[in-house]
Formats: C-alpha cells, sequence, structure tokens
C-alpha cells in the first residue's frame, strides 16, 4: 500500500483524557484500516509546564482552573460514558495528583530509544486515568516502564538524570512553530492535521484521504 511507512506524529499529554480516548479511536480507525501501516511517533505538548516537579492535589487545581464542581462533574461523566464505547475506563475518583509531566515524557522518549515507545505510552496513560497511579512520581514511573518492556536500572537513569530532555523542549519548540496549540494533535505525513479526540469514523476519512493522496504523490 502507498500509504505504508508514512508519517503520523501525535502531539500528546500524559495527563489529558482526550489525548486518551483520542489515542483509543485513533487505534480503533487503524484497526478499520490494516493496510495503512504508518511509522507512529508520541510527541510531547506539556499542558502544565509551570507545576511543581510532584505535582499537586488534582481536585483543588481543577477547582482553581474551572470553579464550577457541577461542570467538572459534567466534564468526568461525559469522558467515563465517550470511554465506555471504546473500552477505556476513565476512574477520575481515583486520581489524586495532578503531575508536573516532564518525568513521563523522559521515560517515553527513553522508551522510543528503546523501540518501545507505543507500549509504554499506553501503559502510563492506562495507569493514570484508570488505576489513578501518580505518573509523576519516579518508582513509579520506573516500575510502568518495566511493565511495558524496559530495563529497570537504565530506565530510572534516563528519568532521574534527564536523558533527552533537550529533545522534550525542542519537540515543544516545533509544536508551536507548526501551530499546535492544543491535545491531541495528529499530524498526517507532515502536511495534514486533524485536532481533537474525532470520532472512530473521521479518523477512517482522514486516513483514506491520506492514503488516496500518497497514491496520486507515488502515481505523479
Amino acid at each position: 500500500m502507498a500509504a505504508n511507512g508514512t508519517r503520523v506524529d501525535i502531539f500528546f499529554d500524559t495527563v489529558c483524557p482526550w489525548c486518551y480516548l483520542g489515542k483509543r479511536r485513533f487505534e480503533l480507525a487503524l484497526e478499520a484500516r490494516p493496510q495503512y501501516e504508518p511509522v507512529i511517533t508520541w510527541r510531547p505538548f506539556e499542558l502544565n509546564p509551570d507545576l511543581p516537579p510532584d505535582g499537586v492535589e488534582r481536585a483543588a487545581h481543577l477547582a482553581a482552573s474551572l470553579g464550577d464542581p457541577a461542570r467538572i462533574e459534567e466534564i468526568h461523566a461525559a469522558l467515563v460514558e465517550a470511554g465506555h464505547t471504546v473500552g477505556l475506563a476513565f476512574d477520575f475518583a481515583r486520581i489524586a495528583r495532578l503531575p508536573n509531566t516532564r518525568r513521563s515524557h523522559l521515560l517515553i522518549a527513553h522508551a522510543a530509544r528503546r523501540g518501545v515507545q507505543a507500549e509504554v505510552v499506553e501503559r502510563v496513560m492506562q495507569a493514570y486515568f484508570e488505576e489513578g497511579a501518580d505518573v509523576g512520581d519516579v518508582e513509579e514511573l520506573v516500575r510502568l516502564g518495566v511493565e511495558a518492556g524496559l530495563e529497570e536500572r537504565d530506565t530510572r537513569a534516563a528519568v532521574v538524570l534527564r536523558a533527552g530532555q533537550d529533545g522534550i523542549v525542542a519537540a515543544q519548540r516545533h509544536a508551536a512553530v507548526i501551530g499546535i496549540k492544543g491535545v491531541p494533535t495528529f499530524l498526517f505525513d507532515r502536511q495534514y492535521t486533524l485536532a481533537g479526540a474525532q470520532d472512530v469514523e473521521t479518523f477512517i476519512e482522514i486516513i483514506d484521504r491520506v492514503v488516496d493522496l500518497a497514491a496520486a504523490r507515488e502515481a505523479s
């Protein structure tokens, strides 16, 4: 298939529930189009880079930023319902901390160097949204990385010593340069952008369009 080997860069943050939802919907779209085999790279986009390294109490942060408790409950309920339709079990009651996500992105950058980025992204987001894990905590991140296939010692070193931090900063700057202002954002073949946790059918339509455009380029 002409589209094999094309790129999808996904800009996301590990504590963004719409990123988790969009991730799963995109995966279901790929299952519906198995002939499309893109190279997927997860790109960091820190939503709250100024949080303390060990994060903050999540409920208090949401109350300060959104104010209305009823509105918070409404958002959570909508996400839980949407998640159920694609096999996700959001459990916001279990999430005590809103972490600074730099450490989790360091882990994911390390996983990319070891060829297991997708597995680590899945495990980190599942742990946060479904298990209430503190994905800003070094030992928690090491545990999750090992569960996803990483070696313990160099995983801890990558998170503690911040190997790859320059790449995270550069990726964030690149996102700003190309006009990405929110997440999730899916960048297909470095040309076509789709923002938000779109429904599965929309992702399928975009995949079909990208495939057709790639085939047209090859034929020209």
